[in-house]
């Protein structure tokens, strides 16, 4: 069983920063039929990021609960967190990552007053 009734997304953390989607689509691909998969940051990307994190939509359900027995496995040079994730709460389709990442580029916020602290240690 997935842990997650009816959801047939994976996310799939503590990937290495080599890791590309073709590797994710491959290694994944083997245990359903892949929907579709996003890897953040993208493969394109200039940045230099420590870890990835990758979500993974299979056509079936089931398969999540295959995916999941891929936890722990070393994978190029750590090992994998695969859970089972709910569909609204996830990125596919609705790009809440690529809002942050657009969030992220914006300026950033006035800095907010300082106020003292009003907690007291003993009497």
């Amino acid at each position: 069983m997935s842990g997650i009734p009816g959801t047939a997304v994976v996310q799939v953390t503590n990937l290495s920063s080599a890791v590309s989607s073709e590797q994710m689509r491959t290694l994944f691909g083997f245990l359903g039929d892949i929907e579709e998969l996003r890897l953040y940051p993208p493969d394109n990307t200039t940045l230099s990021f420590s870890s990835k994190v990758c979500y993974i939509k299979y056509r079936d359900p089931s398969s999540v609960g295959v995916a999941q027995h891929l936890t722990n496995t070393v994978f190029i040079d750590r090992a994998l967190i695969v859970v089972p994730c709910a569909e609204v709460m996830q990125p596919l389709g609705l790009s809440c990552v690529a809002h942050l990442s657009n969030t992220a580029k914006r300026s950033p916020p006035p800095p907010t007053e300082k106020r003292p602290c009003l907690i007291s240690y003993g009497s």
